[in-house]
This record gives structure tokens, C-alpha cells and sequence, in this order.
């Protein structure tokens, strides 16, 4: 079972220092019981388990593989095709590669995959060690066995949510799947749908188990800088859910037909702050089994990634310096010196493009002058330079943007109030009105200025589920090879004309 095992090129990291075994996702912890409530000494091993499927998810989710990929949505632009990125956003497009290989940490399409994966085990034994109803987590004499069943609850729908977001289809493991031997691989094979509804349903439970727990913070840190309240997980739970849902569908026909009605719900009841990691060893994204904190915040810094002319053409659709698409035998265009938006001069940063080693390689095959751009992204530049500080993962505009969406496609108003809440509260632009009739434009103008630079993935998401990735794009990517020979199924791919989804 590939993806549960740490092979050869070690897909898969076993971190369960409280288990007996990491050959197995289905194997229990191994702890005592005997009918008796367990006491302190779980602290750092239940809290433990749980911060390292967090580190899974989060490393997962800012890694520099698939990150550089997304260059195919147009929010940013490539120098570089490394770790096979250029199969996404070279021109024309042309079909993900998909077949057995050596080294997967150099396949765009491989890569989160195996992340996401290997914090199924983690919380998978967690869970099912919960199963008994008579065993307790006691610590300084609270019962946070709750508090562990929800953030495990969360964990799984986090690890499969985005296995959903960025894959057709997958294997669902849980702690109720059996042993290793019984498991039948074809029989599990869910759809993205499939496993979006069960995702749902986990954060469903997730919050159900956190309103009847105890009102006491996390007796510790479960990501670095996060000591979540009981208040705080049910916002982030929200969060996560409104996330997962409001991205998951792969056409304009499918996002006018999801349930915007829970997307309002859980965005309602979700976060009312930016949520923040600080940026510790350890939490900086990992490539599969190298490239430890390869992340796209580092991408911006080493001038592989700069944002998207397109994107500077937005914020300043009539200044010469912002022209889109870049003209072809231009070498450089200048600054831009009328931008009616306050964040350009905020977020990004002139760098002419002669300092850039791209406008080498236009002429290369699947390049050209589109890749151009003399904006650099630098955010969260010192942060990365320092190695300290926190970093953005979802910031309250995320959260208020699915609201906001959720209330036009509803036909409801309000909407204008949340869009002007980045637009005019950092942009400095007129604000936006419900009567607009470019207000969802200016909505995922907000997306596309503010979250979807923050968490690259989500610039994909908004281009799919709008319809406006170029033809020929992938919509989501296959189940990696390895996989579907291991387990007797038929290899397939996606990308090129026809073969989009």
C-alpha cells in the first residue's frame, strides 16, 4: 500500500511516537486502558499526534509543489518550470505527466498527494483509539477527550477536503475502514464530491463535539502560534467548511448549483481575524520528502514567482506600465505611477525586469513574453529573510468574500459592505454598492489582490469554478500512477484541449 508507507523516496513520514507500529493506517494506538481515565502524562502525546497532522496539513498546503503550478491561473507568473511545474501553465497546454517514476518529488501532480497523505495515519489512529467510549484523555484533571475527537474530526476533513480540491478522485481511509488486508481499494475510490460531502460531514461533527466540550483553551499549542479557544476552533471549523465547499466546484455550472446556503452558514459563524502561523523551523512547507521549507511565500523571495501582469493590469488598468498581456518584444514596461489602489506600492515591489532571469527564456518552448512581469510579491519578504515572524494562511477577506458571494448568488444583500471592508478599508477605492452590477468583478478583484496571493491554491479555484482557466488546462490532477498500478486500476491524466476534467 504505497501511500501508506514511507518507500523509497519516502513518501510517507510515521511520527506516532505513542504507537506500537507505523506500517499500518488502521493499527490503534497502543495504550493502556484497563477501564481507566488517562491522566496527564497524555499531554504530550494525544496534543502531540494532533499538532503533527496539523504540520501535515499545513505543510502540505504551502509547499512550493503544487504552488508553482498554479502559475496557470494567472495570479502569478513563472521564471522557472521546477518540480515539473511547466506541465500546468506551459503554452499551449498539454496533458499532466502520469506514469511510474523514480523520483516524484519532481512531479507537480504527485506531490500534494503524498503530503496530504501522510497525515492520514496520524489521525486515523488517534480517532479510532477514541472509540471507546470508556476511554478518557484527562489532563491537569480536565477531559479533553472531546477536544481531541474534534480536532481529529477537523484534521480528517482538512487532509480529504483538499485531497478534493486538487484530485478527481481518491482513497477514503478512516478509522472505521478495518485492517490493512480487508481494505479494497477500488470499492473506496471516492469522488472529489464524495469527498467533500464526507469532509463536510466530519467539521459538522467537529463543531457538534466542541459546543458540548468544555469552555478551556487547547492546554497547548497545536500549530505554532495557535493556542486555539474552544470559540476559536468552532470559527476555524466554520472557516474550513465555507473554504472547502465554496472551491470544490470544477465548472460555473457546478458552483450555481452547490449549497450557498451552507457556504453563508459556515461563513457566518467563521473566523473574525486573520489566522496566522508563525513561521518556525518545521513549518515552511515540504516538496514530498525534500526540500523542507520550499514554500511559495520563499518562491516570491527567490525571484522564481513574481505576481501576474494581469494582476497589475487590474490594479491599474490605465497606467502604460501596466499593459496586459505583456507586449511581445517589450523588455521593459517601468513602474506604474497611477495605481488607484493603495495596496500595489503595500504588497508588491518594482524590480525592473533586466534583474529578472526570466526575460532569458521567453523564447524557450512554453514560454513567451506572457510570463513577464516587473512586480516582485513581497509581503511577507522579511519574514521569510528572518526566518521569524508569523505568516497569513486565511485571512478574514477569505471569509468575508465566501459571505459575500454567498449573499449575491442568494440574491441577498449585504454583500457590499463585506467586499468594502478590504476595498476600501486598504485599497482606498470607491466603495462598492449591492446595486452594483460588477459586484461579483469587485469581489474576486478583492480575492485576487488580497487571499488568493496569500494561499496560491485559491487562485486556482476561483479561475476553475469561474471558468476562466485557459483551454486545455487541467482541472484537477489524477491519482498519481504508482497508485493506480499498485491497485490494479487503470493509469489516466488530464490536461490538453478536450481533456480539461
Amino acid at each position: 500500500m504505497r501511500i501508506l508507507r514511507y518507500f523509497k523516496y519516502a513518501v510517507l513520514v510515521c511520527v506516532l511516537s505513542i504507537a506500537s507500529s507505523c506500517s499500518d493506517v488502521f493499527e490503534d494506538i497502543n495504550v493502556k486502558n484497563e477501564n481507566q481515565p488517562q491522566t496527564s502524562d497524555l499531554k504530550d502525546q494525544y496534543f502531540a499526534q494532533i499538532k503533527n497532522g496539523y504540520g501535515a496539513w499545513y505543510n502540505a498546503s504551502i509547499a512550493a509543489s503544487p504552488a508553482i503550478g498554479f502559475a496557470s491561473a494567472d495570479i502569478v507568473t513563472a521564471g522557472t518550470a521546477s518540480w515539473g511545474s511547466g506541465t500546468m501553465w506551459f503554452r499551449p497546454r498539454t496533458p499532466l505527466f502520469n506514469s511510474q517514476t523514480p523520483d516524484p518529488v519532481i512531479i507537480i501532480n504527485f506531490g500534494a498527494w503524498y503530503n496530504y497523505y501522510s497525515g492520514v495515519p496520524i489521525v486515523t489512529n488517534v480517532l479510532r483509539s477514541l472509540q471507546d467510549p470508556e476511554f478518557k484523555i484527562i489532563i491537569d484533571k480536565k477531559d479533553y477527550t472531546k477536544r481531541i475527537q474534534a480536532h481529529g474530526y477537523l484534521l480528517q476533513a482538512m487532509l480529504y477536503g483538499n485531497i478534493a480540491l486538487l484530485y478527481d478522485k481518491a482513497y477514503l481511509f478512516t478509522e472505521d475502514s478495518g485492517s490493512a488486508e480487508e481494505f479494497d481499494y477500488q470499492a473506496n475510490t471516492k469522488s472529489y464530491q464524495e469527498l467533500i460531502a464526507f469532509s463536510l460531514d466530519r467539521i459538522d461533527k467537529a463543531i457538534a463535539l466542541l459546543e458540548q466540550d468544555i469552555d478551556d483553551p487547547d492546554p497547548e499549542e497545536v500549530m505554532p502560534g495557535v493556542m486555539f479557544t474552544k470559540a476559536d476552533l468552532i470559527a476555524f471549523a466554520n472557516s474550513m467548511g465555507a473554504r472547502l465547499l465554496a472551491n470544490s466546484p470544477r465548472t460555473p455550472e457546478e458552483a450555481a448549483v452547490i449549497d450557498w446556503s451552507r457556504v453563508k452558514s459556515y461563513a457566518e459563524k467563521g473566523i473574525t481575524s486573520d489566522f496566522k502561523v508563525r513561521y518556525d523551523e518545521g513549518w515552511r512547507g515540504k516538496v514530498i520528502s525534500r526540500d523542507n521549507g520550499m514554500n511559495h511565500f520563499a518562491l516570491f523571495d527567490y525571484d522564481w514567482m513574481r505576481v501576474n501582469q494581469k494582476v497589475i493590469n487590474m490594479m491599474a488598468p490605465s497606467d502604460p506600465a501596466a499593459k496586459y498581456p505583456w507586449p511581445e518584444g517589450v523588455m521593459s514596461l517601468g513602474p506604474v505611477t497611477n495605481s488607484p489602489d493603495a495596496r500595489l506600492n503595500e504588497y508588491f515591489t518594482y524590480s525592473n525586469i533586466n534583474n529578472w532571469f526570466a526575460q532569458s527564456r521567453v523564447s524557450r518552448p512554453g514560454y513567451g513574453w506572457y510570463i513577464l512581469s516587473e512586480y516582485k510579491y513581497t509581503r511577507y519578504q522579511d519574514v521569510v529573510r528572518t526566518e521569524q515572524g508569523v505568516v497569513d494562511h486565511y485571512l478574514q477577506v477569505e471569509n468575508d468574500t465566501y459571505l459575500a458571494e454567498a449573499k449575491i448568488r442568494l440574491g441577498e444583500s449585504g454583500a457590499a459592505e463585506l467586499i468594502n471592508r478590504s476595498r476600501v478599508g486598504k485599497g482606498h477605492l470607491p466603495p462598492a454598492t449591492d446595486s452594483d452590477s460588477d459586484l461579483m468583478e469587485k469581489l474576486f478583484y478583492e480575492r485576487y489582490v488580497e487571499s488568493d496571493l496569500v494561499w496560491l491554491n485559491l487562485g486556482f479555484y476561483d479561475k476553475r469554478r469561474l471558468g476562466q482557466l485557459m483551454p486545455g488546462s487541467a482541472y484537477h490532477f489524477p491519482i498519481p500512477a504508482d497508485e493506480l498500478i499498485q491497485h490494479g486500476q487503470s493509469v489516466y491524466t488530464f490536461g490538453g484541449i478536450g481533456n480539461e476534467k
